[in-house]
């Protein structure tokens, strides 16, 4: 059985469930996207979660504190070590973040959008009354293929705000550069994460770092 088979197998047992009606609220943009994964789902809707990276290694650095509780210098070998690439800087308190880890895993996926939409079917448009905020897609910029979610849709407007999720960067683009996400695409989480620093921002303070990677828990991932 395959991914596709799968979640349509899932969708109907939901379906059945008598509880459904008591819980759903049949309203807004996250109810539009969970009708649309029922009636499409060899399309990709939403991604799979953020980036846990951050959270990991504020989990173990809290562990090793509190095991050496009261001594001074703690010996930073037993600290975990990330190394990530700074994405976008627009501004001095906010940041995207990518693990280094993820390079090929991005290179890969990049390669693959570009086989799978070079014929650019028109089958894979999206049509208007679909585009709406927190869509998942495919997006067109440059004659290259990303992966982007809608953020900005006006109806009478050509054009849309895109969220690049591999990328973490917005752009306004055409409608006509938007396509469905093939399902396949839609299991890899955001490659990028975005972030802000909370407090003073005094570079001298180590402290920033740890609030750093502590606003990726409580700041909501793209």
């Amino acid at each position: 059985m395959n991914r596709s088979d799968d979640m349509i197998k899932r969708q109907k047992a939901a379906e059945l469930n008598d509880c459904r009606e008591l819980v759903e609220v049949q309203s807004g943009n996250e109810y539009q996207i969970r009708k649309l994964m029922e009636q499409f789902p060899q399309y990709a809707w939403k991604y799979a979660e953020g980036i846990t990276i951050p959270g990991y290694m504020i989990k173990i650095a809290e562990q090793v504190s509190e095991e050496f509780d009261g001594v001074r210098n703690i010996p930073t070998d037993l600290f975990p070590c990330e190394y990530f690439r700074v994405i976008d800087h627009s501004t001095p308190t906010e940041l995207a973040i990518q693990p280094k880890r993820f390079d090929k895993t991005e290179e890969q996926l990049r390669r693959k959008m570009q086989i799978h939409y070079e014929d650019d079917q028109d089958r894979l448009r999206i049509p208007s009354c679909q585009l709406f905020p927190k869509v998942a897609c495919a997006v067109r910029i440059e004659n290259m293929w990303y992966r982007g979610k809608l953020e900005n849709v006006a109806d009478l407007s050509p054009w849309v705000y895109v969220y690049l999720v591999d990328v973490g960067m917005s752009r306004q683009v055409a409608k006509s550069d938007i396509r469905y996400l093939d399902s396949k695409f839609g299991h890899y989480p955001p490659m990028v994460a975005r972030g802000r620093i909370r407090g003073k921002h005094d570079s001298s303070n180590n402290n920033n770092i740890k609030s750093f990677l502590i606003s990726f828990i409580s700041y909501q991932l793209f």
